[in-house]
C-alpha cells in the first residue's frame, strides 16, 4: 500500500510553545487492512492482538463491532471468525495464562451493550483450532449496577499474579473487578473498587509491570491511577487536551512494552486523526505523533513481540477511521517501521513472561 501523504502538521515541524523544540511527526506506511467488519457506518470500534503461545504466525487480530460481535482476523486480515453477533462488544483485551480448567487459558474479554446483555462478555480461546469460545451466553457478569458499559481494559497485578477487569462509562465512572475460577470452567468477578473522573470515559489501559491504571476523559485528557484495588481514588492528569495536539476525543490507549520500565503509552487523538506517544515510564513525557494518514481514529492496541514475517519486531493495529463506499476495518502497521531511528525498538520482554 503507498505511503499515505504527510498531512500539513507532519510536513512542518511542530513548534512547541510549552516546551520549545520540534516535535517528531512519525510517518509509517499501512502494511495490511483487514476484511470489513460486517455492519455499515460507524461499527468498528477496538482491536487486541493474541499471540499464538506456539507459532506466532498463527496470533489473532480480534476486532469489535459495536453493532454486532467480535470478529477474529488472521495476520493477513483475513475474517476468520464472528462470535457472539448480538452482544454489541465496544473495547476488547486479553488476559494471558489465566487459571482454569487445572492450567492456564488465555482469554478474551469485552464489555457489552446490547439491551438486556449489557456487561462483561469472556472468551476463551482455544489454541488448537484459533477459535474463541464465549465462557457463558451473554455477558458473565454486570457492572454499574447492570447498566452500561463504555470502555474496558484488564490488569495482572506483579504484587500477587491476580487477573482484573476495569469497566468505565459515560458518566466517567470505573470500577475495577477482581476474576477467580471458582470451579470448572467458570469465571467469577468480584468489585473491589470504584471511582471516577468528572465526564465521558472510554479508552483504558493497564501497565502490568508498574502497576499503573490509565484513562481517557474524552474531551480532558489522560488520567493515571494506580492499578491496584488499595490504590485510592486519586489520579493525576499525564496528559490535556490542547497540548501538543491532542484534540478530543481522547479515545483508545495502549502500552508498548520493553524490558523493565521502558516504552511507551500511546493515545488515539480523535480530532486530530493521529497517535500521541509518551513515555511509559516517570511522569509520561511526550515523544512524538504517529500520523498514518487517517482521520477519526479510534481503538488500537500493540504488542513488542516477532509475529509474522511482516512484523518481526513488533505490531501496531488500529481502527481504519471514516471510510466511504464501504463498512470500516482494521490497519496493520509494522514497529520497526513506526519507530525508525527515533524510538524504542525491543522484543526482549515475552508476552507471556509469568
Amino acid at each position: 500500500m503507498r505511503k499515505p501523504a504527510l498531512t500539513l502538521a507532519a510536513a512542518l515541524a511542530v513548534f512547541s510553545p510549552i516546551h520549545g523544540f520540534a516535535e517528531d511527526v512519525l510517518a509509517p506506511r499501512i502494511v495490511i487492512e483487514t476484511e470489513t467488519v460486517p455492519h455499515a457506518g460507524d461499527s468498528a470500534d477496538d482491536p487486541a492482538v493474541w499471540v499464538h503461545p506456539d507459532d506466532p504466525a498463527q496470533s489473532l487480530v480480534l476486532g469489535t463491532d459495536k453493532k454486532g460481535g467480535v470478529i477474529a482476523f488472521d495476520l493477513a486480515g483475513k475474517r476468520i471468525q464472528e462470535v457472539s453477533p448480538d452482544l454489541r462488544p465496544n473495547n476488547i483485551d486479553v488476559i494471558y495464562g489465566f487459571p482454569m480448567h487445572g492450567g492456564a487459558v488465555d482469554l478474551a474479554v469485552a464489555g457489552t451493550r446490547a439491551e438486556g446483555k449489557q456487561g462483561v462478555a469472556i472468551w476463551r480461546i482455544d489454541a488448537a483450532d484459533r477459535r474463541l469460545v464465549e465462557i457463558a451466553p451473554g455477558p458473565a457478569f454486570t457492572v454499574f449496577g447492570g447498566t452500561e458499559p463504555y470502555g474496558t481494559c484488564v490488569y495482572r497485578s506483579p504484587k500477587d499474579q491476580a487477573f482484573y477487569i476495569f469497566a468505565n462509562n459515560k458518566k466517567g465512572k470505573v470500577e475495577q473487578y477482581r476474576l477467580d475460577s471458582p470451579s470448572e470452567g467458570a469465571v467469577r468477578a468480584t468489585l473491589v473498587r470504584a471511582f471516577g473522573v468528572g465526564s465521558q470515559t472510554e479508552g483504558c489501559v493497564a501497565d502490568d509491570d508498574l502497576g499503573a491504571f490509565y484513562l481517557s476523559e474524552e474531551s480532558v485528557g489522560i488520567w493515571k491511577f494506580s492499578a491496584e484495588p488499595d490504590g485510592g481514588t486519586e489520579g493525576v492528569l499525564i496528559a490535556k487536551v490542547g497540548e501538543h495536539g491532542l484534540t478530543a476525543d481522547v479515545e483508545g490507549l495502549t502500552i508498548y512494552r520493553g524490558a523493565r520500565d521502558a516504552g511507551y503509552l500511546i493515545a488515539s487523538s480523535q480530532g486530530s486523526g493521529d497517535f500521541k506517544v509518551f513515555e511509559r515510564a516517570g511522569a509520561n513525557r511526550f515523544v512524538a505523533t504517529i500520523d498514518l494518514g487517517l482521520a477519526d481514529v479510534d481503538g488500537l492496541d500493540v504488542v513488542a513481540v516477532p509475529t509474522s514475517g511482516r512484523f518481526p519486531r513488533g505490531l501496531f493495529v488500529c481502527q481504519g477511521g471514516k471510510t466511504t463506499g464501504a463498512n470500516q476495518n482494521f490497519k496493520y502497521v509494522a514497529w520497526d517501521e513506526i519507530a525508525g531511528d527515533r524510538l524504542l525498538i525491543d522484543v526482549s520482554r515475552p508476552i507471556r513472561s509469568r
